[in-house]
């Protein structure tokens, strides 16, 4: 296996990701669902591993949306996407031919696809669909969509209607299409697109005919095969095979940051008679964490916040400074409180919000018990002390 730090990996190195693919396929008999986790989880691999999937009358159709600007450039992608499928059904051959006099729009091989009118892409988006009734062979076609939240919240500062107005389009296909299914995974949190959108007036609930799944870290074990199997590879020799687990638990057991530590390792030692020691590991992540040139990206979980946050982005920080400064777990009242010494104005409900709005971000998660707040993933709790100086005062180190 070859380390590759953020890059496509080959459907056979995708590792530990066989159980929650098939825990997916067997809700996607019966719904539609959306795919959480952090950034940096493996969430696009996961969907390379549904697209793999062969079942007899299942069509797995992927499209990476990040970079679509409008609804009707989005319609066109699905009939793009769907045209290998439907050009064989009589009807949709004879649909799209009835549309093709309206203004040419996106061009596949021989096949020039229609650019709708601001008032007909849903039209089109449920006509084209409706044609998958038509192919006998077909049972189902699941649409794995990645970076949807993206494409939303990119058209929702454009076109806040035609936002509000796909979510529904599509959650009513969802509803009364029985052959379709679809995937929404991204980088953002869709719930913040829907959030942004009820402050303009939106008053449905788009997605909750869907079923939710998070993509973790991967298991212990899994991340520490994954370690030992990339030392191994790639000629870097350790002290023990123990290190493998002190690289997978340095990192929160997440693929990504494998990888780059193992990149670095190897940069220094592949092929030599150097031993790798746990030390030498955590120098590495210790090391990444503290660069000001932040090679893990780290600086993401500051920098989003402006855009999740907007205008309660000082006490959102105030809060994450808060929960940062103590090595174990804080409870929630107390997270509040040295937070509005910062942000005094702010009233109980609001800090509620914020605090409920960092679980569901990723940034926190509670003591199922106590209720107790903590940082999700090591990583990002001392990447947050060293860059923005919060010293722990609850005992640990930072």
């Amino acid at each position: 296996m070859k380390i590759n730090p953020g890059g496509a990996l080959a459907l056979e190195d995708i590792v530990g990701r066989d159980t929650l693919v098939a825990e997916v396929m067997d809700i996607l008999e019966t719904q539609s669902l959306q795919l959480v986790a952090e950034r940096r989880m493996g969430k696009t691999h996961v969907l390379s591993k549904l697209e793999a999937q062969q079942r007899d009358g299942w069509v797995m159709v992927k499209r990476d949306l990040e970079g679509v600007r409008s609804a009707n450039e989005f319609v066109q992608y699905v009939m793009a996407d769907l045209h290998p499928l439907l050009s064989k059904v009589k009807k949709f051959r004879e649909w799209l031919a009835g549309i093709g006099s309206e203004a040419a729009g996106l061009k596949i091989g021989p096949v020039t696809l229609p650019n709708f009118a601001a008032k007909t892409w849903k039209q089109g988006l449920v006509d084209t669909l409706a044609h998958l009734g038509e192919s006998a062979q077909t049972q189902c076609v699941v649409f794995l969509w990645d970076e949807l939240p993206m494409m939303l919240q990119n058209l929702a500062k454009t076109a806040p209607q035609d936002a509000m107005e796909l979510l529904d389009v599509l959650r009513s296909i969802r509803q009364e299409n029985a052959k379709v299914r679809m995937v929404f995974t991204g980088s953002i949190g869709l719930h913040h697109v829907v959030r942004h959108l009820k402050q303009q007036g939106y008053v449905n609930a788009p997605v909750n005919d869907m079923a939710t799944m998070e993509v973790p870290p991967l298991a212990h074990a899994d991340a520490v095969s994954l370690a030992l199997q990339l030392f191994q590879d790639n000629r870097i020799a350790m002290a023990e095979d123990a290190v493998a687990g002190v690289v997978a638990a340095e990192v929160d057991d997440i693929p990504f940051y494998i990888h780059h530590v193992l990149s670095k390792l190897k940069a220094r030692h592949a092929g030599s008679a150097y031993r790798v020691t746990a030390d030498d590991v955590r120098k590495e992540v210790a090391d990444a964490i503290r660069s000001a040139l932040d090679p893990w990206h780290l600086k993401h979980y500051e920098e989003r916040t402006r855009e999740y946050y907007t205008h309660d982005r000082t006490a959102c920080h105030a809060l994450l400074d808060a929960v940062a400064s103590t090595a174990g777990s804080m409870s929630m009242q107390s997270a509040i409180n040295r937070a509005k010494s910062v942000v005094p104005a702010l009233d109980r409900e609001s800090w509620l919000e914020l605090t409920h709005l960092l679980e569901r971000d990723y940034y926190f998660v509670r003591h199922p018990d106590s209720g107790e707040l903590r940082y999700k993933f090591s990583i990002v709790a001392r990447w947050w002390r060293w860059h923005r100086g919060v010293s722990v005062t609850e005992g640990g180190v930072a």
